[in-house]
């Protein structure tokens, strides 16, 4: 049987309590032919203290002693032999681990790597002393570089040890980036997202109360008419106060409390205060000589809020309500068919958008997502004829809404999909000519123009443009890291990383970046320390949870 191989793996990807006699070693060591070379003599070391480890057990009481036999020995042996010396430490290290002295097993774990800084058992003995400390990405820096050896030794990449390995990295690359995305929302705490957002979200509301609303502009506007022209001229960061400023005040001019409740529990959604937003939305919604209409928008976007908590039932429930109260209001549908949508519940997603078209025809968002998603769903029911008869129809959306982008970006989304990238990318022109500073809409025109040219640095200025027009917009970011470690240049990825996880919306989003960045980032270090370039092979449009990233 060879045995050489296993130092890379042996034990410790499956932690199996082990011991060792370091005497035989010693004598086994002494008498190796001086004509073997000294890699040939070193393969032959290895395999005979593996034999030993495997074969060996032993009483807490005999495994101390033969540490410290181990270190008696590591004083005698000559600095020339690092191998052996690498060896010996590692031996000591996998004799701490048996024991749980993780310190120990860290310290042994640098001796070794100092003196044979491709040792994998020593990477993999650290990476289980750092998860058993919480040093996530410590762990994820020492596993990657066990992964890169495996790679480059003889074991195949389909072999039970690699399935091991990548097994033990993904979920710790999950856990490291699962935590450190709940600490980025949790610390950044509630704050303003993008214009292009909050502009993208509103627009979606046809037959919205507040922006129907008129006041004649002057220098001394209060309360709620100082707050709608801050909305309309997207000064957004006044918009909460001057609302504050119309709810708190006795002052006989604030008369549009109940509107003001409304406008300022939305941009708490926006902006992700879940506590303050539900606070203004269940008062307005309790508040009987309110208007029915203003209620029944409260409880729209309060079905949102629900979603965003994971709250399902309770979601779809506040749509009910609106229903009794504004029965014929065609938001209440454009929204709660998006919900449906993300429920993946398709048909009922239909039935409501085409509710909402009926109630809303001249708005041309719920035109085309009716049409797109009457296309999705033929597609998932593999109905090739529904589905040309979908798409046919979104065609004809643009030139029947002539200043709406939707129709034109929801048809590009299929071009990409069916990798037709000439035609999608003719989509996204045209609502790039409607829409010529809408930053998402450049992003996802510049990975089009990357995708049928491949030439990243005639789209990244795009992007960079992008940023300048909407700094808190999340998407080019992302877009930019990716073409960064393209470029090999993964310190600059993670910088943009960074910035993607500062304005992503969602923690899903924030997550999937954290996941890219920590593996990167890991990459990064384990070639470092194995003296290795920097071509890094990240796949960025995978991750454990979904898009799936991997090192």
């Amino acid at each position: 049987m060879d045995l050489t191989i296993s130092k890379l793996h042996l034990g410790l990807l499956v932690g199996t309590p082990v011991a060792f006699g370091i005497g035989k070693y010693l004598a086994k060591m002494i008498t190796i032919p001086q004509a073997q070379t000294g890699e040939e003599q070193q393969e032959q070391l290895d395999g005979m203290v593996v034999a030993e480890l495997s074969d060996s057990t032993m009483g807490h009481g005999r495994l101390v002693a033969a540490i410290d036999e181990c270190g008696v020995t590591m004083s005698k042996e000559i600095s020339s032999h690092r191998r052996g010396m690498s060896v010996l430490h590692q031996s000591r290290a996998m004799g701490h681990e048996v024991l749980k002295n993780w310190p120990a097993v860290k310290g042994d774990c640098a001796k070794a790597l100092e003196f044979d800084c491709r040792n994998g058992m020593a990477y993999l003995s650290r990476a289980r002393a750092n998860e058993a400390t919480g040093d996530l990405q410590e762990c994820l820096n020492d596993l990657a570089a066990a992964r890169i050896l495996l790679h480059v030794s003889r074991i195949s990449d389909g072999s039970l040890e690699f399935a091991s390995i990548e097994s033990f990295l993904q979920r710790i690359l999950q856990q490291s980036a699962e935590a450190d995305a709940k600490a980025i929302m949790r610390q950044r705490g509630p704050r303003l997202p993008s214009k292009m957002h909050i502009n993208s979200h509103m627009s979606a509301f046809s037959a919205d109360p507040l922006q129907a609303m008129s006041f004649d502009r002057c220098e001394d506007l209060q309360g709620f008419p100082r707050a709608h022209w801050a909305f309309r001229d997207q000064r957004f960061e006044d918009v909460i106060p001057a609302c504050s400023e119309e709810i708190d005040s006795t002052e006989h001019w604030a008369r549009h409390k109940p509107e003001a409740r409304l406008l300022r529990g939305t941009f708490h959604l926006l902006c992700g205060s879940f506590a303050e937003c539900q606070q203004d939305f269940e008062a307005l919604i309790g508040d009987a000589d309110a208007d029915a209409t203003l209620r029944a928008y409260a409880l729209i976007r309060s079905g949102a809020l629900r979603l965003q908590l994971q709250q399902q039932d309770e979601a779809l429930d506040a749509f009910e309500q609106a229903a009794r109260l504004a029965p014929d209001n065609p938001d209440l549908y454009h929204q709660r068919a998006l919900i449906h949508s993300k429920l993946q519940d398709l048909e009922a997603a239909l039935v409501d958008f085409e509710m909402a078209s009926c109630l809303a025809p001249g708005h041309g968002s719920s035109v085309a997502l009716k049409h797109f998603t009457e296309y999705q769903l033929a597609k998932l029911q593999d109905d090739q004829p529904r589905m040309a008869t979908a798409l046919r129809r979104l065609d004809k959306v643009g030139a029947a809404f002539p200043n709406t982008i939707d129709g034109h970006m929801l048809k590009g989304s299929i071009m990409s999909e069916r990798k037709d990238f000439a035609r999608a990318l003719a989509c996204f022109e045209k609502a790039a000519r409607l829409a010529p500073r809408n930053p998402v809409l450049m992003a996802n025109r510049a990975i089009l123009e990357l995708k049928q040219h491949d030439n990243a640095e005639l789209i990244i200025p795009l992007l960079y443009e992008a940023i300048e027009l909407d700094p808190r917009c999340a998407t080019p970011y992302a877009k930019l890291a990716t073409l960064e470690m393209k470029r090999h240049n993964p310190d600059k990825a993670v910088e943009l990383l960074n910035q993607s996880c500062l304005y992503s919306d969602s923690l899903q989003e924030v997550l999937h970046a954290c996941t890219v960045r920590n593996g990167i980032m890991a990459c990064t270090v384990a070639k470092k320390n194995l003296g290795m370039g920097l071509g890094l092979g990240v796949d960025q449009q995978r991750h454990p949870a979904g898009p799936e990233a991997t090192v």
